[in-house]
């Protein structure tokens, strides 16, 4: 027998889970929160990044009905550093999504790229707190006011 031996390659795709928490490992009991009441440096980045009038509108609708949660959510000592877990895990996974950008350059991506970050997150704290993808969302707009994320079109 002689010729090609077709269809012998095998893709294994291999889902990672990260590990569930099990509490707050922060020890600091709050995050920062800049003051930006008037949410114009939210809006700033948002027009910097050429979004539409909609998603500035549903930012800053995210980003209050987030406040309200982390408002409850700071009534404990536990709630605290729980809130500012999550708010470091969020940073850091939307720094996978936008770790190769030069320092000081702004960014942008689609916001699928940055939300498909979020039901790991969901998920790893499941146990511990109900948390959703609205609530992280508004958390990503409180972060972008804290000048922690920055938009650009490209």
């Amino acid at each position: 027998m002689s010729g090609d031996i077709v269809g012998r390659d095998k893709f294994i795709i291999q889902t990672v889970m990260g590990s569930k928490a099990r509490g707050a490992i922060r020890l600091e009991e709050d995050f920062f929160i800049a003051s930006d009441e008037d949410n114009s440096t939210l809006l700033r980045k948002l027009k910097d990044g050429k979004t539409n009038g909609l998603t500035k509108t549903r930012a800053i609708t995210s980003k209050l009905n987030s406040l309200k949660i982390i408002f409850q959510l700071n009534k404990s000592e536990e709630g605290k550093r729980i809130l500012a877990d999550i708010y470091e895990n969020l940073l850091t996974c939307i720094s996978k999504v936008t770790m190769p950008m030069e320092d000081g350059e702004l960014l942008k991506y689609k916001s699928d790229d940055i939300f498909s970050q979020f039901p790991a997150l969901i998920s790893k704290y499941e146990d511990i707190i109900e948390i959703d993808e609205a609530f992280l969302e508004g958390l990503l707009y409180i972060a972008t006011s804290n000048c922690a994320i920055r938009w650009k079109v490209e």
